[in-house]
């Protein structure tokens, strides 16, 4: 729990007036923001196509170009997982570095509260595209079942709602602000439950009771802050804060690098005071901003300097689609006293009664209007999609109408898209690395914080993961030298009169994981401890899981995200990176180097990789080991391999590099008892 700060009646009044003031102040700008031509609420409009009430057109149709565009960079940018990795740095290892990025990854699978990271980054990326920039709440959260059970322990990612948010006015950025505030509405329930957390939490509710007898406020209404836009849109009733059943309150919470403190603005009233329980000593709060501005720390939306435009367009299409309304059903001259009105109707077989011939005639119009749209709507779409770094058929003076384009323009409009891309996709990742520098404090900070608590299991899923894993030794078993002096000695002792099976069985039962983890470090009978491998493979061989244990977070690390990996095609840009290599290693004077260097490539492995990347699952299954233990000879002649002796890092590798043979050996015309005694010195 988090340490409280004892403060003073004057020293209360004093932090009150204070985070009144940031309320009230970033409250106002935000409803400016918001409601201000060409503000949130236009851009929310125009996002969901919706026309001003004072269109001058009757048609009202909308080309949702805002829409298809953001959403076709968000697709191009947060399209799959994010593949990261960690850099080492004081007291880390590559080792360590391995098995922290893998913590990693397991907890971005696992921040699911409120939808998965996935969904998370694109609703991120969406908003600080709409509205210039998005805040996100970075937690440690810890749930128990009402067994007190652990359902959840480890870090969250929380976007937050642009409009509740407020932060230093004279910050640049949410990394140099001295303060950060976030509104939200809880339910009085909710705070009751909570109640050791909030020592202020009872004059609260005391103040909401009077309100209530007494027929004021029932609860908090978000209505009264600010309308949604969307609902209204939609037509529908905001109706956060209206539940009779349960009331809502507006509580503030007020974000500082030394403090944090809760307030409800409404009532007046501190809810808690309490020291920043964060060591990493930062605001928890990440931003989001790919165009800064200057003056004003939010950034600029990407969407707010090409509306005239989108009106522009809107209009075009308005106003040719009235010119062909009146071409299909022109306005009629008549002749007064010549026609009866009444048989005027426009239908199969329809009679008009007239007096005579010319009495009703349709009016002509110029055209004007049809004959100037093309070329209109060309040119302001062309626009369109260069200010939003889209690709445009007009980049290159053609016609939109024409379907052949140039290779010229093909390449100059991709890599005018490249370009914008690549600029997002380096502010995203410094999004990326900023929360996950919080990640990895915290986890230091937290996944131990109870004494008692030893391990922490996480699942590995991944060919690269697991053969890194498997490779570096994590599941492996191994034979200390300990164990082979006493082996040694009961062979001497028993005048070599041990068979062969019974060395294999000792062999076996003095095996000891080569990384152990102790399953109950609190018992005192050695006997009793149990001891298993840092990592278990499945029955499949497909997963695995590993415990951390606390001298795995040990060392500093530096988190680099590959944001590209996020991007739409990057799987295909892995495949054909991975055929190009496999066309490469097949050169006999690649490999030849390669050997002269002392190594060699390892191309089953690349082979899998790239299946399992073209969406093979289970790759391993389509190789089969050669089982023959025989190598021709350059001179036609046979050498013996022994099969436990290419099996690098296993047990019988580590008991042969001390002497120790696991397995008899064939035609050595020695026995194991002699094999033994004799790599001992017996």
């Amino acid at each position: 729990m988090a340490k409280q700060i004892k403060l003073s009646p004057e020293q209360k009044e004093k932090i009150l007036i204070e985070v009144y003031s940031h309320y009230q102040d970033w409250n106002e700008d935000n409803n400016k923001r918001r409601t201000r031509k060409d503000g949130w609420d236009d851009v929310t409009d125009a996002y969901w196509g919706k026309l001003p009430d004072d269109w001058p057109f009757i048609s009202r149709v909308v080309d949702p170009r805002i829409r298809t565009s953001i959403l076709e960079k968000n697709a191009r940018l947060t399209n799959g997982k994010l593949r990261g990795r960690l850099a080492p740095r004081e007291g880390g290892d590559t080792l360590g570095a391995k098995i922290n990025n893998a913590l990693l990854d397991y907890q971005w699978d696992s921040a699911n509260d409120g939808g998965s990271m996935s969904i998370k980054m694109s609703i991120s990326d969406m908003d600080a595209r709409l509205y210039a920039t998005k805040f996100a709440l970075i937690k440690w959260r810890y749930e128990e079942d009402e067994d007190g059970n652990v359902i959840f322990d480890g870090n969250e990612f929380y976007p937050l709602d642009i409009r509740d948010c407020g932060m230093d006015f004279a910050a640049s950025h949410i990394r140099n602000a001295k303060w950060f505030q976030h509104r939200e509405w809880m339910f009085v329930e909710d705070l009751e439950n909570k109640s050791d957390s909030f020592p202020g939490l009872d004059k609260l509710i005391s103040r909401i009771k009077q309100q209530q007898s007494n027929k004021a406020v029932r609860s908090s209404e978000r209505k009264n802050e600010y309308v949604s836009r969307i609902k209204t849109i939609k037509g529908l009733e905001d109706r956060v804060g209206s539940d009779i059943a349960f009331p809502m309150v507006e509580i503030v919470t007020e974000y500082r690098k030394d403090m944090w403190i809760t307030f409800s603005p409404e009532h007046k009233v501190i809810l808690r005071v309490i020291e920043n329980p964060y060591e990493h000593g930062k605001i928890p709060v990440s931003q989001l901003r790919y165009y800064p501005l200057q003056d004003d720390p939010y950034g600029e939306s990407e969407v707010e300097p090409v509306l005239p435009l989108w009106r522009a367009i809107q209009a075009t299409i308005c106003s040719y689609m009235d010119e062909t309304l009146l071409k299909m059903r022109p306005p009629l001259k008549i002749i007064e006293g010549e026609a009866r009105v009444e048989t005027i109707v426009y239908g199969p077989e329809a009679q008009w009664l007239v007096n005579r011939q010319d009495a009703i005639q349709e009016m002509q119009s110029n055209g004007e209007a049809v004959r100037y749209f093309q070329a209109t709507y060309s040119a302001l779409v062309s626009a369109f999609n260069q200010a939003m770094g889209d690709l445009s058929q007009g980049v290159g003076g053609m016609d939109p109408f024409t379907p052949e384009k140039t290779a010229t323009e093909i390449k100059a409009t991709v890599q005018q898209r490249n370009v914008r891309d690549q600029k997002n996709q380096n502010d995203l990742a410094e999004f990326i690395i900023d929360f996950m520098s919080m990640w990895m404090s915290n986890n230091k900070q937290f996944l131990f914080s109870n004494p008692d608590k030893r391990e922490h299991i996480i699942r590995i899923v991944g060919s690269d993961m697991l053969s890194y894993f498997r490779r570096a030794g994590l599941d492996q078993m191994t034979v200390s030298n300990d164990s082979m002096k006493l082996m040694a000695s009961i062979i001497s002792e028993s005048e070599g009169e041990v068979s062969d099976t019974l060395i294999q069985s000792m062999i076996e039962s003095a095996q000891e994981p080569l990384y152990p983890i102790i399953e109950n470090p609190q018992e005192k009978d050695p006997e009793k401890i149990i001891v298993k491998p840092k990592m278990r493979l499945s029955e499949t061989g497909e997963d695995a899981e590993i415990s951390l244990v606390p001298e795995d977070l040990d060392g500093t690390y530096d988190y680099i995200p590959d944001v590209k990996s996020m991007a739409v095609g990057a799987t295909e840009e892995f495949i054909n990176a991975k055929a190009r290599a496999i066309e490469q290693l097949q050169n006999p004077i690649a490999r030849e180097m390669l050997g002269q260097e002392g190594f060699k490539p390892k191309l089953k492995d690349l082979y899998v990789d790239t299946l399992e990347d073209m969406g093979l699952r289970d790759a391993e299954r389509y190789f089969e080991k050669i089982e023959q233990n025989a190598t021709m000879q350059p001179n036609g002649g046979q050498e013996i391999i022994d099969p436990g002796a290419q099996e690098a890092g296993g047990v019988g590798a580590n008991i042969q590099e001390s002497g120790l043979s696991g397995v008899p050996q064939a035609n050595s015309g020695v026995s194991s008892q002699e094999q033994v005694a004799g790599s001992i010195g017996v």
